[in-house]
């Protein structure tokens, strides 16, 4: 069965999760099936049945729950069910395994992660099937071919064999006690005392045992005594070896990650619980490590998913040998358990350290860890260097539950990413304060755009050629009610967090593209630019929503600037570039801004419909000081204006930085030099200044400076 032909039954009521799902699996080449609610994916499945089917826990009229036992009591426990459950929401989690489910993934749906981990379930359930097949085959040989069966007396003596000679030769019927010959004298003994306790209470014994043929490996047998007389027992033994290997595998699929390995999250959540009741009981300590590849994500982006779980795997086998039991100092006491590792998913992966001494051990051990994997990772094309951010929590201190301190030990592990990563951070309580403040200032920002507390400022960007201000780039701000001024540095990453920077985005444009108007209405004719963060520029209706607010509001398209980040382009499609183009066809211009800080080769700067190109202020900053910066700005703008562009400098503090700029070749300025943001109402402030700015190369500066 090909992808093409593999149908998956989406069952999910929000109609954004349907159709990204619908796309992300398409695109892996699957075919769809779509349903609103529990009841119409039942219909659907009945009409026409799916390969595989992924349910949102939550839905009307019928819930994921009931889909899955549905589905289950009628066609049984092969087909595989995905269930789609918040990511900490662990009794939604069992009590999908409880009603037949194969699987579960959590919110938010990683989309590009989807298609693969589908495509490992598809051909999970393919090797079933033909697990399956195989498993008929050899029920049709074995229904013709009785099981090993003899008979003994009350002395353990075979009195019968009645199998065929090829299935019973290990059995030695002609001696005075043939068990004991035919058996290692363990078993034997199994046999004589199972024999003893059917006779003694009228049953049927059951047991099993390994054995262990020279040159071969182990194989399983399961016996059946059933009593036939006073004197004689018959014996069936019956090769469970392929049951036990089923058995094994299905344990592994249950509680190891397939990629690496390691146990995965529900085996590790068991452990700790385990351990922390341990602990309790014996008035011990213990510690969790929580682990993150800091730059794991761009790896995947860049290099491709091979070369990410190349690095994974490598991950896994440094952590066995950071944690090896010979080489931990902590390990002191005597009846001490083993470190115990799992990857909970992505680049999470986890430590439990039992038995803990001190505090210290887990630094030490974390240290170790953090310079194991600082050594780079060996991939076919290039080698890979990565840093680890560690967060630790310990039992009791941190929490008294599995749950509580694997998410403190998770807080930890972004305070260290936030204290500039390949660190090592123990929980505190501060940094649920810090997370309580992050909570409530999001919790307030939903609350900002209905009462009125945004406002807007702007940049005054100077035409080096005109020695006047000709466009102004417009900067949001927030007046908090309790708090003051917010800096846009905190809450703009909130806002793209919880989507409501497209509300904001919004806003900002509308009231830009407004008070612009009054501007020229006042004579005051300068072009507006505004920012557009990476999650408008995906917005569909983007072209839609600005032409309507231009509309709404009389601002001239032609004097309209969209500034987009040259990061937030990096992921562009080719829906971006339409909707770029479509933005430029209404006489809109483009800005890309922050030039330098992405990674734009040349030939996708030429499809790129823009006009202008801002410097990032990180380069110019350090213009005068900074030979590279210097030689680096030097070639982005002669690059710039070879394929057209004007170039916009930012971040301008010094007259002499500007002087180098506009020798350079630079057609606009903007820094506080010239002005710091200013309101709406100072514009006409801007007008009569006028600046001439004397070109002067950087050795003419360095001359002077000598």
């Amino acid at each position: 069965m090909t992808t093409k032909n593999f149908k998956i039954l989406l069952a999910d009521d929000d109609a954004t999760v349907r159709i990204l799902a619908q796309a992300a699996l398409e695109n892996a080449g699957f075919e769809v099936m779509l349903a609103c609610n529990g009841t119409e994916a039942i219909r659907l499945f009945e009409e026409t049945p799916a390969n595989m089917i992924m349910l949102d826990v939550e839905m009307p009229d019928m819930d994921g729950y009931s889909v899955c036992s549905y589905i289950r009591k009628k066609i049984g426990n092969e087909l595989p069910i995905i269930m789609v459950t918040g990511m900490d929401d662990v009794q939604s989690i069992n009590r999908a395994f409880e009603v037949g489910a194969t699987d579960f993934i959590a919110k938010p749906i990683n989309w590009n992660l989807l298609s693969y981990r589908l495509l490992y379930l598809k051909r999970a359930y393919l090797n079933l099937l033909a697990l399956k097949v195989a498993n008929a085959r050899s029920a049709a040989i074995l229904s013709a071919i009785p099981d090993t069966m003899f008979i003994i007396n009350d002395r353990g003596i075979i009195m019968d064999i009645c199998s065929h000679a090829d299935t019973a030769s290990w059995l030695i019927q002609d001696s005075a006690d043939p068990l004991k010959l035919s058996l290692p004298e363990d078993i034997a003994s199994l046999y004589l005392d199972a024999a003893g306790q059917a006779r003694r209470n009228g049953t049927v014994e059951l047991f099993e045992y390994p054995l262990k043929p020279s040159n071969d490996k182990s194989r399983y047998y399961e016996n059946r005594i059933a009593v036939i007389d006073s004197e004689e027992t018959l014996c069936l033994v019956r090769d469970i070896t392929d049951r036990k290997d089923s058995e094994s595998k299905i344990f592994h699929l249950a509680y190891f990650d397939n990629l690496t390995g390691l146990p995965n999250r529900q085996s590790f959540m068991e452990r700790l619980k385990s351990e922390i009741k341990r602990a309790h009981y014996a008035d011990n300590k213990l510690a969790i490590l929580f682990l993150d590849l800091d730059g794991f994500k761009s790896i995947n982006d860049t290099m491709g998913h091979n070369a990410g779980d190349t690095i994974l795997k490598c991950a896994a086998d440094r952590l066995h040998n950071s944690t090896r039991h010979s080489d931990f100092v902590s390990r002191t006491h005597k009846n001490h358990s083993e470190i115990n590792l799992a990857r909970l998913g992505g680049d999470e992966f986890t430590v439990i350290i039992p038995n803990l001494s001190r505090a210290e051990d887990a630094l030490i051990l974390a240290h170790r860890i953090r310079k194991t994997m600082r050594r780079p990772f060996h991939l076919e094309s290039r080698d890979v260097v990565l840093t680890t951010s560690i967060g630790i929590a310990l039992y009791p201190n941190d929490g008294d539950n599995a749950e509580t301190l694997l998410k403190h030990a998770d807080t930890a592990m972004y305070y260290a990413k936030n204290e500039g990563r390949d660190n090592c951070q123990f929980y505190n309580a501060d940094l649920t304060l810090q997370a309580e403040k992050r909570m409530h200032l999001e919790n307030d920002l939903r609350n900002a755009l209905q009462q009125n507390e945004f406002y807007l400022v702007y940049q005054p960007q100077l035409d080096i050629t005109e020695g006047n201000f000709q466009s102004v780039e417009a900067l949001i701000r927030w007046q908090h009610p309790e708090q003051g001024i917010i800096s846009p540095l905190d809450f703009i990453p909130l806002a793209e967090e919880n989507g409501l920077i497209i509300p904001i985005g919004e806003w900002v444009l509308r009231t830009a593209c407004a008070e612009a108007v009054q501007w020229h209405n006042n004579g005051q004719c300068l072009d507006v630019a505004v920012n557009l963060s990476p999650m408008q520029i995906k917005d569909s209706e983007l072209v839609n929503k600005v032409l309507g607010i231009l509309t709404e509001t009389g601002f001239p398209p032609n004097q309209l600037v969209l500034e987009i980040t040259e990061g937030a382009l990096m992921e562009h499609n080719e829906n971006t570039l339409t909707t770029l183009h479509t933005l430029r066809n209404h006489q809109i211009k483009i800005a890309l801004d922050d030039f330098g800080t992405g990674y734009s080769s040349m030939n996708y700067l030429r499809r790129l419909p823009i006009n202008y190109i801002k410097v990032d202020q990180s380069f110019v900053r350090d213009l005068l000081d900074n030979k590279d910066n210097l030689a680096i700005v030097r070639a982005m703008i002669s690059l710039s204006m070879n394929l057209g562009f004007s170039v916009t400098a930012e971040g301008i503090e010094t007259l002499r930085q500007a002087q180098v700029l506009k020798y350079f070749g630079c057609n606009a300025l903007q820094g506080y030099y010239f002005s710091k943001p200013i309101s709406a109402e100072k514009i006409h402030c801007l007008l009569n200044q006028k600046w001439s700015i004397q070109a002067s190369s950087p050795n003419a500066i360095d001359h002077e400076n000598s």
